[in-house]
């Protein structure tokens, strides 16, 4: 496994951001393997640069070899136990980093000053955190209205305007009926939030605003696997309290 020996050698000689790239790609590995250099460094928030830096760090020539070792190290570890609650534990984590490096002030600012504020989810599990998210949004004040299903919003759409704010909580950004809405929504000029996990994704090219979260997948002997969705209530929450304490220093 000379990825996971590279990764020993040369760990403490990595620098704490460093750290967070390599916990990234380690817990990611699929994720790396099939992405350039570039596309990884937008996934680490980073950029190709700090890619190839961190690649050259662990001992290895360049990306290609770092992500051919990377390939190697996963067909050898697939059939290994996995640390399920490590996995969720970094979600955790890796979705704090992501909130703390995010301007949330244009996106306070446009939630304070909408006429309403919708609410979407395009899955089931979307749709009940963002269910307590609306009511603790109304308890700091916030008026807001959840929209469940795609049909309701497609029915909801001639009655939000420009003087609203959508905010669209997903997993990829690449629900179909999200084609379909989304262009009705911008063409009415609404503005668009984007809560959906790291990644470049069809939503968030489409938002004004764009928030993300981690979310790791677990296989089970049932063929399907199951998506850690923790990470988006990790995002609702800090959303939650940034919003409260703006409201609170504004006034």
């Amino acid at each position: 496994m000379i990825f996971e020996q590279q990764v020993k050698l040369h760990y403490n000689n990595l620098a704490d951001s460093e750290k967070i790239m390599l916990q990234f790609i380690l817990k990611n590995k699929e994720k790396v393997i099939n992405s350039s250099i570039v596309e990884l460094g937008e996934l680490l928030l980073s950029s190709k640069s700090s890619v190839l830096r961190l690649a050259k760090k662990l001992g290895f020539q360049g990306f290609a070899e770092m992500k051919y070792m990377l390939k190697e190290s996963l067909q050898q570890t697939q059939f290994e136990p996995e640390d399920l609650v490590g996995k969720v534990k970094y979600d955790i984590s890796r979705t704090f980093h992501i909130c703390e490096q995010t301007n949330m002030t244009s996106l306070l600012t446009a939630m304070k000053d909408a006429r309403l504020v919708f609410l979407f989810a395009t899955g089931f599990s979307q749709n009940n955190f963002l269910k307590e998210f609306s009511k603790d949004l109304l308890v700091s004040g916030r008026s807001n209205i959840l929209i469940s299903g795609e049909t309701n919003l497609a029915l909801s759409d001639s009655l939000i305007t420009n003087d609203d704010l959508i905010i669209i909580a997903g997993l990829s950004g690449e629900t179909p009926g999200l084609r379909e809405i989304i262009p009705i929504l911008k063409l009415n000029n609404v503005p668009i939030a984007a809560i959906t996990q790291i990644g470049k994704n069809y939503l968030q090219d489409n938002a004004q605003y764009n928030l993300y979260f981690e979310s790791a997948k677990i296989s089970n002997n049932s063929g399907m696997d199951l998506q850690i969705m923790i990470g988006l209530n990790v995002t609702l929450n800090i959303l939650l309290m940034k919003y409260h304490e703006f409201v609170l220093y504004d006034e």
